[in-house]
């Protein structure tokens, strides 16, 4: 047995070459992709010496491409609040708004008059807090109505995803492209195998016409590009289904699916990104957190001036620079206080009525070929070159190997 492969070992090596080639095709496929998403963080000796994964390395400008798309094609700022009904917000935020409505009251009348609220008449006490009760429906109907009015100066949508997609939440940004490029990924690392096998053939073919061991390096180089580059091209190319050989159809793997992708793209924005819990934080606690605080406070001072001349001392006020800071500061630590349970509270309703999910959904279904393309080919245009060259590389080096062989086991 060791004389037959001693005798027949350079026939072994040439009958092997679709196989390696098939395994050459696979691997650099395989490790473009690993590449691409990992490590998450940059692993070695920096700045120069190791590795971070394309997406991971270049997140924010991702995330900046994942927020074009959804606010230049999916969804508009402006239409995803003006679903939300004042009225039932304010239904299910009453019975948490009214007890610091009253606590802000008296706050407010210290300010305004220290040491008056304790020498108040109860009935005068009773009407102020009835009154401020009064306010609480047309305060949050103002909050919501204000938000709706100046929706792109109190919410910054792109600000919002850039935070939740970068910095240390990287590892979202890669999980999105690997959620809706599921299938065209495997079919990257499996079309790496098969164009690999083919490739080998072609290779043994040439081998027996010219012998020659420095020609395996370059044919490794060869079928490592090329079957990136293929896999590449059937995934995104053509755009629109085409008949090859009079009988054959095809369309670029990626597009074809776009119903599916649209639906678990914005599945997933919806569920990690745009969830209705992280927009009502970015609005209470984000730039819309001043307007809030501030119509709260006019809705108390409101109630002061509905009030009867019993509690007149107090109205005649106004309000300085640091008096309007303490009120403000004290209304921003009760509102905290609330914020979370609240939020709880409408979290469900605010869901349900921007439909974030089934608005993007039926806007990517109709988007055309040449536009919906970006939305996973962002991921590596950039560096699509590296990542072909990449195969190229570990080509060269297995078909360096391989001539090695043939140079160790000539035909005898």
């Amino acid at each position: 047995m060791q004389d037959f492969f001693t005798k027949h070992a350079e026939l072994i090596g040439v009958l092997f070459m679709p196989i390696t080639y098939g395994f050459v095709g696979w691997f650099t496929n395989w490790v473009a992709l690993k590449m691409t998403f990992y490590p998450i963080k940059f692993w070695g000796i920096p700045p120069f010496i190791g590795w971070q994964g394309i997406i991971p390395r270049k997140a924010h400008k991702m995330a900046s491409k994942s927020v074009d798309v959804i606010t230049g094609r999916l969804l508009k700022v402006e239409e995803i609040f003006d679903k939300v009904d004042p009225k039932i917000i304010e239904k299910e935020l009453r019975p948490m708004i009214q007890p610091i409505i009253r606590d802000l009251a008296k706050d407010i009348a210290d300010q305004i008059r220290p040491g008056l609220w304790p020498i108040l008449p109860e009935p005068a006490r009773k009407q102020i807090y009835a009154e401020a009760e009064k306010q609480i429906p047309d305060a949050i109907k103002s909050v919501i109505l204000g938000i709706r009015k100046n929706v792109y100066q109190v919410f910054d949508l792109k600000g919002m995803v850039l935070k939740k997609l970068s910095g240390d939440n990287v590892k979202l940004v890669v999980d999105l492209f690997q959620t809706v490029g599921k299938p065209e990924f495997r079919f990257i690392e499996l079309s790496g195998l098969y164009f690999g096998l083919l490739l080998g053939l072609f290779q043994m073919g040439i081998w027996f016409m010219f012998p020659i061991w420095w020609t395996l390096p370059i044919q490794g180089i060869i079928v490592g590009y090329l079957t990136n580059w293929i896999a590449l091209e059937m995934i995104f190319r053509p755009f629109y289904e085409k008949k090859y050989f009079f009988f054959f159809k095809y369309q670029g793997l990626f597009l074809k699916r776009q119903t599916e992708v649209a639906n678990e793209y914005s599945k997933f924005v919806a569920k990690n990104i745009l969830t209705s819990k992280n927009i009502l934080e970015e609005v209470l606690y984000g730039k819309a957190a001043d307007n809030v605080y501030e119509i709260i406070q006019k809705a108390i001072i409101k109630a002061f001036e509905n009030t009867s001349t019993v509690a007149h001392p107090i109205l005649t006020f106004s309000l300085g620079s640091d008096k309007y800071l303490s009120i403000r500061e004290e209304i921003v630590k009760r509102l905290s206080d609330v914020a979370p349970k609240s939020i709880d509270k409408i979290e469900k309703y605010v869901e349900k009525a921007m439909d974030i999910e089934e608005t993007m959904a039926s806007r990517m279904r109709i988007l055309p070929p040449e536009e919906f393309e970006s939305i996973l080919r962002s991921a590596f245009q950039e560096d699509e070159l590296l990542l072909i060259l990449i195969g190229a590389v570990l080509g060269a080096m297995v078909g360096l190997g391989q001539g090695l062989y043939m140079i160790a086991f000539p035909i005898l």
